[in-house]
């Protein structure tokens, strides 16, 4: 692989990334919320296709700047989380009361959307305040793709090896 091959996006990847975030909002995150929350949101597929190719750019940099053919698992999930929160693809219908849920909603797509990039046993060890926390962070802090991959490879490594975060 040369340097402009990691230059250069795929359009199939770009097309089967945004096809598995909008089926994984559809079928896992919308069927999961409140009946309430799920009936005040809906998802803008223009703003998920921003955040998909805004991932796949700076993942082409990254790797270039690197000069790396790969991105691991955890700066996927990391740049994965990072673009979903920032381009807030799910969107309020009008007259929808809003609360912290609602307000918080991107963050908390985002963070499911990464963490499918992870062992499933990162999902179990985490607490609920340190999911708020990273809720908080995704918001709030300029963490950065790769500050965000060292969190979520010690989640990880933390989980693989039993310890509750």
């Amino acid at each position: 692989m040369s340097v402009n091959d990691r230059l250069e996006t795929n359009p199939e990847a770009i097309r089967t990334r945004f096809e598995t975030l909008l089926s994984l909002f559809n079928k896992e995150f919308l069927t999961g919320l409140d009946d309430k929350y799920a009936k005040s949101i809906f998802l803008s597929e223009e703003l998920l296709h921003c955040a998909v190719n805004a991932y796949f750019d700076d993942i082409c940099k990254y790797k270039n700047y690197a000069g790396s053919l790969y991105a691991d698992k955890h700066k996927q999930a990391a740049f994965t989380m990072l673009w979903i929160s920032r381009y807030k693809p799910i969107q309020l219908k009008s007259n929808s009361a809003v609360d912290t849920v609602l307000l918080t909603i991107n963050e908390s797509f985002a963070i499911i959307s990464g963490l499918m990039f992870l062992d499933p046993s990162v999902t179990d060890c985490m607490s609920r305040k340190f999911y708020k926390h990273l809720v908080y962070t995704l918001m709030y802090r300029d963490l950065g793709g790769k500050g965000l991959a060292t969190m979520l490879y010690l989640m990880e490594t933390a989980a693989i090896n039993k310890v509750k975060f």
